[in-house]
């Protein structure tokens, strides 16, 4: 007789009896033969063998007491503690930010309303992340899935679940996230801010101005002759005089300013707390420092790039919003390149250099 045999077997043998529980104990109405005990020993320990080679934490939660009725010992290896210390400790005080998965992860301040609702049977599947603090001080965050846990008569005590360290999948996500928000603010070429940014942080300058009755500046720049370098040396050769451009222009400014590329040849310089005055000269140093740099072919042939550039500026009380001070800044920007180029534009008619 196989092994499984054997079980069955002894298993149709079993008398009819009820289990219920009395605190961690069980009493019965029959008395188990040595055998039927044997088996469920070994059952025993199979299920704790197999559990403790899970990466999961298995876990039994009893809803009256809010302690856990039976913990796998995968729970040593994901938070330190051991299976002892984890019943008797209040598990809530280790975690540090809870997000309900079936909320679209939205954070829990309180817990009161939810548990009501999970003892009521209204949550089928309660999943949900936590940020937890380890034995050892560190924080990682875990996957919490269950399901309830229902006693002969059909009533809910508890619930049935696994816990499971996400740690490194919250990062990767954080990290995706991260680089989403960066494309969608920031030129792909060049990393230098785009478009969509530059004038979305010109708003709030503005808006910002009339606060605190300060001022604003901003630059646009345009490559002089920029076509013909794409004509005569190739669009990648374009591409990397953007790129070095780029590098250029950020050199010269405060961690405080923006540089963006608002498209083709084109870029926008935002100087917070600059009088037009203070713009100019950032200007004039960045149309030098390009003059000056180094830019040159795949084959090592010197470019000769230079820039033309428009400045415009907005004080508080002036009604005056952000496309319209770009406009005035472009139409400067226009002057600069027709009477000239490689020169700084702050006014309709003079032109400074």
């Amino acid at each position: 007789m196989s092994k499984k045999q054997k079980r069955t077997s002894i298993l149709q043998k079993l008398p009819k009896f009820s289990l219920r529980p009395i605190g961690r104990r069980v009493e019965s109405t029959a008395v188990v033969p040595l055998a039927v005990s044997k088996e469920i020993a070994s059952l025993q320990d199979e299920i704790k063998f197999l559990t403790s080679y899970s990466s999961d934490t298995i876990y039994r939660l009893r809803y009256d007491t809010m302690t856990y009725d039976y913990i796998s010992p995968a729970i040593v290896r994901l938070l330190g503690f051991t299976e002892d210390e984890v019943r008797r400790l209040n598990f809530r005080s280790l975690i540090m930010e809870t997000r309900i998965v079936t909320s679209g992860m939205k954070k829990v301040d309180s817990f009161g309303e939810l548990e009501k609702r999970r003892k009521a049977g209204d949550v089928n599947k309660w999943q949900a992340d936590y940020l937890v603090r380890t034995r050892d001080g560190r924080q990682i965050w875990i996957s919490d899935i269950s399901y309830p846990w229902f006693d002969e008569s059909g009533r809910i005590i508890g619930s049935v679940g696994t816990l499971r360290d996400i740690t490194e999948r919250i990062g990767v996500e954080n990290q995706v996230k991260e680089e989403l928000a960066k494309i969608a603010h920031t030129d792909v070429l060049t990393d230098l801010a785009n478009r969509r940014e530059f004038f979305s942080r010109l708003d709030n300058e503005i808006k910002r101005i009339n606060r605190t009755h300060s001022e604003v500046s901003i630059i646009i720049a345009d490559i002089d002759h920029f076509k013909k370098i794409n004509d005569a040396y190739g669009h990648a050769a374009g591409d990397q005089v953007l790129i070095e451009l780029s590098a250029v222009i950020k050199s010269c400014l405060r961690e405080t300013d923006l540089a963006a590329r608002l498209g083709g040849e084109e870029f926008g310089i935002l100087l917070p707390e600059t009088p037009i005055e203070g713009a100019f000269w950032v200007a004039e140093r960045i149309r030098l420092a390009i003059a000056r740099h180094n830019f040159t072919s795949a084959d090592k042939a010197p470019l000769g790039c230079t820039v033309s550039l428009g400045v415009a500026a907005a004080v508080a009380g002036t009604d005056i919003d952000c496309t319209e001070l770009y406009k005035m800044a472009d139409t400067r920007l226009y002057i600069a390149k027709n009477t000239g180029r490689n020169q700084v534009s702050i006014d309709e008619i003079d032109i400074m250099h």
